[in-house]
């Protein structure tokens, strides 16, 4: 009797002792994450991704102000880096307390890449300056106060960087055609007044 009243308590136990499964947790629903509108860039028409956009710069102070600035603009006419276009030249120079003068002008150039970010250009420039031994290889004392000259130019340069493209920061170095007996004679010259060597520093993109 005891044994039977033993294995009734146990098992009224074990029933007390379990554990009721737990109820599934509704997961809340997400709000729904409004998709952005993906922005793409119109292309650009075919001419003017052919177009480049650039300058010369030059500035020097010895003895006298001396300062360039020379836009110009290029159009891609070939695939294989051949480059015509025109720019300008805005010229200042004069010596400290003393009366500046100014020289403006345009050119024609091509430039035809060669290798990597070598490359070689040919120009002919037009400059307005005054008529002194200073602007022009012909100066001529008795003519008017200013006067037009016309130079030929040839020359090599390389872009400055390392991704062999036909763009960036250059250098170049030109020879003037008409030295020493006509044409305009740059200070920007390799050598002193007077040399046809004309170095440029700029930017073409």
């Amino acid at each position: 009797m005891q044994k039977f009243i033993f294995i009734f308590l146990l098992s009224f136990s074990l029933k007390a002792q379990i554990i009721p499964q737990a109820e599934p947790i509704e997961e809340e629903p997400q709000e729904e994450q409004e998709e952005k509108p993906v922005l793409f860039e119109e292309p650009k028409p075919a001419w003017k991704q052919r177009l480049h956009y650039g300058g010369n710069i030059w500035a020097q102070f010895w003895g006298a102000l001396y300062f360039d600035a020379s836009p110009m603009v290029g159009y891609d006419v070939t695939e294989k880096g051949t480059i015509v276009g025109v720019g300008a030249s805005f010229i200042y120079q004069g010596g400290y307390q003393q009366g500046g003068n100014v020289a403006a002008g345009g050119r024609v150039f091509v430039r035809q890449a060669i290798w990597k970010s070598l490359f070689a250009q040919g120009e002919y420039e037009f400059m307005n300056a005054p008529n002194n031994q200073i602007n022009f290889y012909n100066f001529d004392v008795d003519g008017p106060a200013r006067k037009w000259g016309a130079s030929p130019l040839i020359g090599l340069g390389f872009y400055q960087g390392r991704n062999s493209q036909q763009s960036g920061s250059f250098i170049s170095v030109m020879y003037n055609l008409g030295a020493p007996s006509f044409g305009y004679r740059s200070l920007q010259s390799i050598g002193g007044n007077g040399s046809p060597f004309v170095i440029r520093i700029g930017y073409f993109f």
